[in-house]
């Protein structure tokens, strides 16, 4: 058995405590699956969707690290989906702010009755520790346990996520001209120059605005904005092209049947790369031996904003893919060979 960590990226950090955590009071490496960590993700190779299918099939213990991201996430709800139809051993574990009288919460795969606790409470957290060592072998030391537990709930109280901040608009620009006032605009810039350069530099890159620029004014097609969601979702900042441009294409029409996506983007990845490309937003980041380009990225002045994107081009992005939903199974029972005689 293993304990499966069900996460959303954007919750890394309390991610990365709990496996502290476990490490400290005696789980191994290799007994925690968490994949925002390579030491504990997917081995190099292996497709991401077949081998957290065939992990979640062994039965893990799974922990639901619960929070608002968590459920505005697909890819965590199939999981989620995924871990309770097989009814395996679990621990709902929520993140300080969630609200557990969410409607998603409320209505969602997990039963909103049984036991789950917030991530800082100290009592829960060793009452969860001593569940686990039913299946698990972990320090028999109290001292070892106690030391490791107010150390975790020390770090998780301490923590303050970051909240993204309107740009500071200086007073200076949108103060009212009045008759009294003599002053020009340049002059009163000039008295509060430390103002203004706080304003310019809170601005996000010149390339990160375009990109946001692009979408809110919905320049960007379905596919394209499905291939956002889709290196979101996966993480994969590098996309293949070239020689190995199929095996890319393999790997999306496996995510878009997952995720019960219309294959738009399998269907049309050449033509949105090029597309990205002449918009700068992608640059070669591998050649093959001829210099010829095998890899794209996501140029980073973008790239380190995608995780964190504001809220109205994430709402542009979701609208997309939920515009394209696509039931396969149920183009599956349509196209079933018909086996009777007549």
């Amino acid at each position: 058995m293993k304990i499966f960590i069900s996460h959303s990226s954007k919750n890394k950090f309390y991610g990365d405590k709990l496996v502290e955590l476990l490490r400290s009071v005696g789980l191994k490496e290799n007994e925690i699956i968490f994949t925002s960590n390579t030491a504990y993700g997917i081995p190099v190779s292996q497709n991401i969707f077949n081998w957290l299918k065939s992990q979640i099939t062994e039965k893990p213990f799974v922990i639901y690290l619960l929070s608002e991201e968590y459920y505005q996430s697909i890819a965590c709800l199939n999981e989620m989906g995924a871990a309770w139809i097989i009814e395996n051993k679990h621990a709902a574990i929520f993140t300080p702010n969630f609200n557990l009288s969410s409607k998603e919460f409320q209505s969602g795969a997990l039963d909103p009755r049984e036991i789950g606790f917030y991530i800082n409470d100290e009592e829960r957290i060793l009452s969860f520790l001593q569940l686990i060592s039913e299946d698990f072998e972990i320090s028999k030391s109290h001292i070892i346990i106690s030391q490791s537990v107010k150390k975790f709930i020390s770090e998780i109280n301490s923590y303050k996520p970051e909240i993204a901040k309107p740009p500071v608009i200086s007073e200076a620009i949108h103060k009212p001209i009045v008759k009294e006032e003599s002053k020009t605009i340049a002059q009163t810039v000039q008295l509060q120059p430390n103002q203004l350069l706080k304003t310019t530099s809170s601005n996000p890159t010149d390339l990160f605005s375009k990109f946001v620029n692009t979408i809110t004014s919905k320049k960007l097609k379905d596919d394209e904005l499905i291939l956002l969601h889709y290196i979101i979702e996966t993480g994969r900042f590098k996309l293949m092209t070239g020689w190995q441009e199929q095996n890319e294409i393999d790997h999306i029409k496996e995510w878009e049947e997952i995720n019960e996506i219309a294959n738009k983007l399998s269907r049309n990845y050449s033509s949105i790369l090029k597309r990205f490309e002449l918009r700068g937003f992608t640059e070669v980041s591998a050649l093959t031996s001829s210099n010829n380009p095998k890899e794209l990225k996501i140029r980073d002045e973008i790239s380190k904003h995608l995780l964190d994107l504001p809220d109205d081009v994430l709402d542009l992005i979701t609208e997309s893919v939920k515009k394209n939903h696509f039931d396969y199974n149920a183009k599956t029972k349509i196209e079933e060979p018909d086996d009777l005689p007549f």
